[in-house]
């Protein structure tokens, strides 16, 4: 121990005696360090750690599946089914998330509600804050729990909140407990529960009905039972109830999509499952809540882990360039009867000290760019509010530290204590040089290699995402501002009542001397909002391959193709003479044109979406293929409706287009014209279609700047270890380079000198570079958009790239070369 003790105290004094060095290694680990903390810990929240809820890895989501793949809700029938397999699980929960304007706390707000079955808190084995759950002798009953957060900003805390009542929709929901703080079940946006039956209460259809699927299942696994066993049983449960079923054409069907999984709606099925019906599936509740970030993350924890791998040999070579300038000192210890392990202990204990220093920087340097990081884009990631530097993460940079200091230390440490070091009290010490530069020469080489590959899948990812970024979506997205109104049912019961409401918001708003054009939208472009209508094609078209067609349905007020600026290439839009009461019209994409009606024009042709029974709808015009799901999905087949010969406008988008290239100041006129309407009508979102893009490409945004950040991060600590090298270089040929400037080498030529043979390293790493990247590029055709994982053009301009930069680190200590002295170099010991 006491030998330690002076290990300790006395690296402490040799670094204190070289600060530069000392802040050098410092900052080039701590670099490394903190890239590494800050991606562990996001890696940590997000994929390591367990659900915030009691044996979480037992919990898993049931969801509908159905043509090519869809995944969609369960009905009410199908959840009773579900609950019979008991053997497999030990209960059954569903949920079902809807919007509703709440009054009575404060000025009318939209929040989000989720109607979920009394047995829910059971399965997650969780308990409110305050008060209780709900009892399935209540399942019946408007009652209410608030979210931790609602209960603060719109009730102050109050403690006495238990038995009081609140307006949903404008009708009134007992309080009868409080949720914990950061339960977020099944999103984030959810700040109120009810019961499931009283939704059941007011839309019995969906209680009896197996073709309405509007419910998300959760279920908690029986103990002992794998998730092989529980597919397999689901599998059977799914086959017998497609026997059993009379079975229906899925005529009708009407499904409102949210990514892949959705709460259903719309037409009976003849009370059996339909054609779209085709199956279950059952995914582990945590994979449901990471989604698809699994493969970016560890993509970019790798990425730091190469960029830790260049900052050790950069503090690697910075400790063999040092242990040149203390071989004597070494060789003296040596003399004195000290070890080759008592030397190496030594120099790792130096080691690990400057990498326990850079882990104290680097933690808080991962600290405050992830700060900054979730600030900017506080939606990129899963389970954001769980990232922080917690003692998981700080044990992690205390271990990764200690390591980091080992491995940058041990090579340089072993090569200083070699046998024969005694040879260093001598003048020259012969050969100890050439096989110090050969080493260094080895490090310069892979960080160059491992740099490259990091600039090269920077690259990829910068062309993706500037391709995807001048994607033309088919409208026009500038001076567009967008909200989301949902009418109080109580108050708008009727489709004529919610009409008037519309038209006399949108004759204010038109009559705005910012708006340029305002109108309505059932879903909004880009909004990750989907509604979809399904039908047998062959109806029109007896030849089509496949017995379902799936539509993208918008219901939209006549100057919607104005406000987004889409043009009508054959037929028309809509006109107020398109009203309730007259026939029905549509507007179709070139997508739907092609596949119903090839090589024709489809401008008054009949088509029949809603089922047996139901008017056609005669196609009035043609638009081109629009990108309105999402940027980078293939366009889709799309419908058209007028919103004022629908029976039902609850839930509508206006959408303003700015006179002034100022949308965002439109925000007070969309207010001023609801409240004149209705004072007591709450207003959901607001954004502009440049925020809806960018919310969109947040993730990709995410991936490809801390990419690029890591990646030039690489690139820089390589280029200050090829400088390093060709400055060492230079100080140890002072001799043999000022022999040959006075032998009349001209200045150029020692320059030409040095940078041929860093060009010979720098060609070795961006070899070994190219080709590493080849192995490994692949991991990115995921995050990749219209770009090959083998770009040529990426590979061969970032290898440019970084050979010109290197060059250039070359040239600067070369350059300082040829301002040595000749007659001082020969003195030059």
């Amino acid at each position: 121990m006491e030998t330690v003790l002076q290990d300790l105290r006395y690296a402490v004094r040799t670094l204190a005696k070289s600060p530069g060095f000392t802040l050098v290694a410092v900052l080039t680990l701590a670099l490394g360090i903190g890239a590494n903390t800050a991606i562990f810990s996001a890696v940590n929240a997000v994929l390591l750690k367990p659900l915030p809820y009691p044996g979480s890895d037992r919990l898993v989501q049931v969801m509908s599946t159905g043509f090519r793949g869809m995944r969609f809700g369960v009905s009410f029938p199908d959840l009773h089914d579900l609950r019979a397999l008991s053997q497999d699980f030990t209960g059954v929960a569903a949920v079902r998330t809807q919007r509703h304007n709440l009054t009575g706390a404060g000025d009318p707000r939209d929040v989000q509600a989720a109607a979920v079955t009394a047995n829910l808190l059971d399965v997650l084995q969780l308990r409110p804050e305050i008060g209780h759950s709900f009892a399935p002798a209540e399942e019946r009953t408007p009652l209410a729990l608030l979210s931790h957060g609602l209960w603060v900003t719109s009730f102050g805390r109050d403690p006495g909140i238990l038995g009081r009542s609140i307006s949903l929709d404008g009708r009134s929901f007992t309080v009868v407990g409080v949720m914990p703080a950061g339960f977020q079940f099944p999103n984030e946006d959810v700040q109120v529960w009810t019961p499931m039956g009283e939704f059941l209460t007011q839309n019995p259809q969906a209680e009896t009905d197996r073709g309405v699927h509007f419910l998300n299942a959760v279920a908690r696994l029986a103990p002992g039972v794998s998730m092989e066993r529980v597919v397999g049983d689901v599998k059977l449960l799914a086959a017998r109830l497609s026997a059993s079923d009379s079975g229906s054409s899925g005529g009708g069907r009407q499904l409102s999509v949210t990514g892949q999984a959705s709460a259903g709606g719309g037409a009976p099925s003849a009370g059996g499952r339909s054609i779209l019906d085709t199956g279950f599936d059952v995914t582990l509740l945590r994979d449901v809540a990471i989604g698809d970030v699994r493969r970016p993350l560890l993509i970019l924890l790798s990425a730091v882990g190469l960029v830790l791998l260049i900052a050790c040999a950069n503090g690697a070579n910075l400790l063999l360039a040092r242990a040149s300038a203390r071989r004597r000192e070494m060789a003296v210890r040596h003399a004195l009867g000290a070890g080759r392990a008592r030397l190496v202990r030594q120099l790792l204990t130096e080691s690990t000290l400057l990498a326990l220093a850079a882990g104290i920087v680097g933690v808080v340097l991962a600290g405050s760019g992830l700060q900054a990081l979730l600030a900017v884009w506080p939606h990129a990631l899963p389970r954001t509010p769980e990232i922080a530097l917690d003692a998981q993460v700080l044990a992690f940079s205390l271990g990764l530290a200690v390591v980091t200091g080992v491995a940058f230390g041990l090579l340089p440490a072993w090569r200083a204590s070699a046998a024969g070091i005694e040879q260093s009290l001598r003048e020259d010490a012969p050969g100890a040089t050439g096989g110090r530069r050969r080493l260094q020469s080895t490090l310069v080489v892979s960080e160059v290699t491992l740099a490259l590959v990091l600039l090269v899948g920077a690259g990829l990812l910068v062309r993706s995402f500037i391709r995807l970024s001048n994607v033309n979506p088919g409208f026009d997205t500038r001076d567009v501002l967008a909200a989301r109104i949902r009418l109080t049912p109580a108050r708008y019961p009727a489709g004529a009542q919610q009409a008037l409401f519309f038209d006399n918001m949108l004759a204010s708003l038109q009559a705005h001397p910012g708006v340029q054009s305002a109108s309505l939208a059932g879903t909004l472009p880009l909004s990750g909002n989907t509604f979809m209508i399904t039908f047998d094609p062959r109806t029109v078209r007896p030849d089509y391959p496949e017995p379902i067609m799936i539509l993208r349905l918008s219901v939209i007020s006549p100057d919607y193709f104005t406000t987004f600026r889409i043009p009508i290439r054959r037929g028309r839009g809509f006109t107020a003479e398109d009203r309730a009461g007259s026939p029905p019209v549509a507007v179709i994409n070139r997508a739907t044109a092609d596949q119903l009606w090839p090589s024709q024009d489809p401008v008054g042709k009949q088509l029949t979406t809603g089922g047996p029974g139901q008017p056609a709808s005669t196609i009035v015009g043609v638009i081109d293929n629009l990108r309105s799901a999402s940027l980078d999905v293939t366009p889709q087949p799309e419908i058209y409706r007028p919103a004022s010969q629908q029976p039902d406008l609850r839930e509508m988008w206006v959408a303003l287009r700015a006179s002034n290239g100022r949308p965002l100041q439109l925000v007070g006129a969309i207010r001023d014209a609801v409240h004149q309407g209705d004072p007591e009508q709450s207003i959901g979102d607001i954004v502009s279609l440049e925020q809806l893009i960018g919310r969109q490409t947040a993730a990709r945004r995410f991936n490809t700047t801390l990419l690029t950040i890591f990646a030039l991060l690489a690139v820089g600590l390589a280029l200050v270890g090829i400088y390093g090298v060709t400055a060492y270089a230079v100080t140890q040929r002072t001799r043999e380079l000022g022999i040959r400037m006075a032998l009349g080498a001209r200045g150029v030529d020692v320059v030409g000198l040095l940078m041929r043979e860093s060009l010979r390293r720098v060609a070795a790493g961006v070899g070994l570079g190219l080709l590493a990247a080849l192995g490994v590029t692949r991991a990115l055709t995921a995050m990749l958009f219209d770009v090959a994982p083998y770009d040529a053009t990426t590979f061969v301009a970032t290898a440019l790239l970084l050979v010109a930069v290197a060059l250039l680190a070359t040239w600067v200590p070369a350059r300082r070369a040829t301002k040595v002295d000749p007659m001082v170099a020969l003195r030059y010991e």
